[in-house]
């Protein structure tokens, strides 16, 4: 699931302004109303992406694995607080850098430039991919993309993230996994 940046990362003189921050399962990492100017490589563990409605209900959008790269493009390009709260499901280590710095360096370096328009394509595109997913996709379908590109999701997630996560109730998750599962059978 590793998204190359890192690696390219490793390969800049943006690394050197890279720090590391651990964050304890449970804890939220971004909170709402948080002007979180950073990009993020997460190098251990599991967050989850959640807005909180009217009624006070969280709604799970995305969850960011080990291997990949974030940002709350609102933030660093709108210079908008967040509206998404980050919470991490499990220990995290994740490399933080300050995207004003990566801004500035993209401006007078080449490989910077090329670094920071591939991870906004990135991060432009991945709500994109979830936004379709929702328009185009049965429940059922989004699901089966889940388990297979996370088969051990269910071992790492609580139902309710994942059922919020399709778009379903807790309910209605349980009936899709027990209809899956005659299908199988």
């Amino acid at each position: 699931m590793a998204d190359g940046f890192l690696e390219q990362l490793e390969n800049s003189q943006i690394y050197k302004h890279a720090t590391t921050k651990r964050i304890a399962a449970l804890d939220v990492y971004v909170g709402e109303n948080t002007l979180f100017n950073k990009v993020v490589y997460l190098k251990k563990g599991l967050l989850r992406g959640y807005y909180v409605t009217d009624s006070g209900e969280e709604k799970t959008v995305f969850f960011y694995w080990a291997g990949q790269s974030l940002a709350i493009p609102e933030c660093i390009y709108g210079k908008k607080p967040s509206r998404q709260t980050l919470q991490a499901l499990e220990d995290c280590e994740l490399l933080e850098i300050d995207f004003d710095l990566i801004d500035e360096l993209s401006r007078i370096d080449y490989a910077m430039m090329a670094i920071r328009a591939e991870n906004a394509e990135r991060l432009l595109l991945q709500p994109l991919n979830r936004l379709e997913g929702f328009v185009l996709d049965s429940p059922e379908i989004r699901y089966l993309n889940l388990i297979n590109s996370q088969p051990e999701i269910f071992s790492r997630v609580k139902c309710k993230y994942i059922a919020s996560y399709i778009g379903v109730t807790p309910v209605s998750l349980s009936r899709i996994r027990k209809r899956l599962l005659k299908k199988k059978n």
